[in-house]
């Protein structure tokens, strides 16, 4: 059995933001919605920043009904961040389990984003499904470093 190096990974949440809520009906059809959903990640490593985007549409009978996008962002503490850091690929690798962890948060505030704008829209509860991350995020995370252009280089 191999020994795994363990460490603590500090981070924490810096903000949550609504990128896009659209809906593109004047009435909530009735009946069951297509929902499909898309996860992303992009950084800023020289600033220790991740970004976690949660993308969502709903779909009836092929039109879309509803579309929602939001990202959260965390910071992580510098010890952590040197040590997810690998030489050789020259980027940090986030593991699987933290990867997930951010994606949980991301879709916990998605839902509770989408219960207040659905209710001012005036539509019935529109209910986000339950997912685990870990269905659908399987391997850990690779972020290259970004070199950052000095001011005045374009």
């Amino acid at each position: 059995m191999e020994n795994q190096k363990q460490i603590q990974v500090q981070f924490r949440l810096l903000d949550v933001r609504q990128l896009q809520f659209a809906t593109l009906t004047n009435e909530w059809p009735d009946g069951e919605l297509q929902i499909t959903n898309q996860i992303q990640f992009n950084s800023e490593t020289d600033k220790r920043i991740v970004r976690c985007t949660a993308h969502f549409e709903y779909k009836k009978n092929d039109i879309t009904q509803l579309i929602m996008s939001v990202q959260a962002v965390f910071e992580f503490a510098r010890e952590g961040w040197s040590a997810m850091y690998n030489l050789q690929g020259d980027e940090w690798v986030l593991p699987a389990g933290l990867v997930q962890h951010m994606a949980d948060i991301t879709i916990g505030a998605t839902r509770g984003i989408l219960a207040v704008r659905t209710e001012e829209a005036g539509f019935p509860r529109v209910v986000l499904p339950m997912m685990a991350a870990g269905q659908f995020i399987r391997n850990n995370l690779s972020l290259k470093r970004q070199v950052q252009k000095p001011a005045g280089d374009q």
